[in-house]
């Protein structure tokens, strides 16, 4: 498996690599070095590979790496997940062939790399969604073929022009197929599968035992990248201002990049950690104010939790525009964000019935899909295929 060294887009992966763990598989990541801690910790084995950096801390690029100040979004992508990054995991994971040869490599779906070292290792390679599939436009898809073209020459890899080798990989998405916007085409080998169940996903923290037991519990979080402090986003004090006075209790992770302390004094019914296991603090709650990411919005559907959403970039508006339409969540303006508006929001998500009524069929449907097991005798099949 290879993976971009995000919390965001390594965790994904979990579903499928526990499944194939548990099936006799040999299960290897490819990541950064310093990403190194947060694989291990899950128990699997790391291959460092490619930049030594962490998609949460920019400071961890090299200045002659850096997209410039200017670029586009769509070249910004095509740089951080292309240009910077494909070739020197590539050539890592090459190098690991003659030790230990991998039959098949998953890659999520932003990490390029694994693409361009199964094709030149001749073994099959498939891609797991970690993104809004409407995230790739055809004007990041244009950017992406330079930096792909350019990144395969070296490994002596001829063009793919259209990016044909590429697109034609199978996929497996672990979302309800309803929240892909209907007028963006999918990728065609894309199959769609449901998460595992909450019963072997993680425990909740002692320290959340006292809160939500007698009124609403909301949880707010900004995932594991738009929490850099260099962003210098409003959501933390909107957060603040707009919820701590109201009769609820409220959980807020802030990430590794910033003290919880430097937030301030709060009441009693305020708990601020840098990191909690997501998805079990979502079981114990009424609603949860984001960032819109695409993990967030999924492990709030899984627990069919209403949505306040604060989107900001990345594919954030995107998914942002899939809350609205399918009416499990409220959207709020980054720009026009203030204590009261999202105090409002707040308030209509946790008292109107039809955000969890809507989050809970939509929620329903995704689970009538086959599990993590199915994704992995696809892994199986495409494997034996190829042998």
């Amino acid at each position: 498996m290879t993976t971009q060294p995000a919390h965001g887009h390594f965790r994904p992966l979990l579903p499928v690599a526990n499944a194939l763990r548990a099936r006799d598989n040999d299960v290897r990541v490819a990541t950064s070095a310093r990403f190194r801690p947060v694989v291990e910790g899950h128990g699997f084995a790391v291959e460092p590979a490619g930049l030594e950096w962490l998609l949460s801390d920019k400071s961890t690029i090299p200045d002659e790496l850096r997209a410039p100040e200017e670029s586009t979004f769509e070249a910004f992508f095509a740089h951080q997940f292309v240009r910077m990054t494909a070739e020197r995991l590539a050539r890592d994971v090459i190098s690991l062939a003659p030790r230990w040869r991998p039959e098949i490599i998953v890659r999520e779906s932003t990490e390029y790399g694994g693409a361009l070292a199964g094709e030149s290792l001749g073994i099959p390679v498939m891609a797991l969604q970690v993104a809004s599939p409407s995230l790739i436009t055809r004007g990041v898809l244009a950017e992406v073929e330079g930096a792909w073209n350019v990144a395969r020459r070296p490994l002596g890899l001829p063009p793919d022009h259209g990016l044909q080798r590429l697109q034609r990989l199978p996929v497996i998405c672990f979302a309800p197929p309803a929240l892909h916007d209907p007028v963006v085409p999918l990728p065609p080998g894309l199959a769609s599968f449901r998460v595992a169940p909450a019963s072997l996903m993680e425990v909740t923290p002692a320290a959340l035992d006292r809160l939500g037991t007698e009124r609403p519990m909301v949880y707010a979080t900004l995932g594991t990248v738009f929490n850099d402090p260099t962003y210098d986003l409003p959501f933390f004090p909107a957060v603040l201002d707009g919820l701590r006075d109201e009769a609820l209790d409220l959980v807020v992770t802030v990430g590794p990049n910033v003290d919880p302390g430097s937030l301030g004094e709060q009441p009693s019914n305020v708990h601020i950690a840098a990191f909690l296991p997501q998805r079990a603090v979502l079981e114990r709650c009424s609603a949860v104010v984001c960032h819109g990411g695409y993990g967030t919005i999924l492990d709030a559907i899984d627990a069919a939790v209403p949505l306040v959403v604060v989107p900001f970039g990345a594919d954030q508006h995107i998914n942002a525009r899939s809350v609205e339409r399918l009416g499990i969540g409220l959207v709020l303006d980054a720009g026009a964000l203030t204590a009261e508006s999202l105090r409002a929001a707040v308030s209509a998500v946790l008292t109107e019935p039809d955000w969890r009524r809507n989050i809970t069929r939509l929620r329903d449907d995704w689970h009538a899909l086959p599990g993590p097991d199915g994704a992995v005798a696809m892994i199986e099949q495409l494997g034996s295929r190829s042998g």
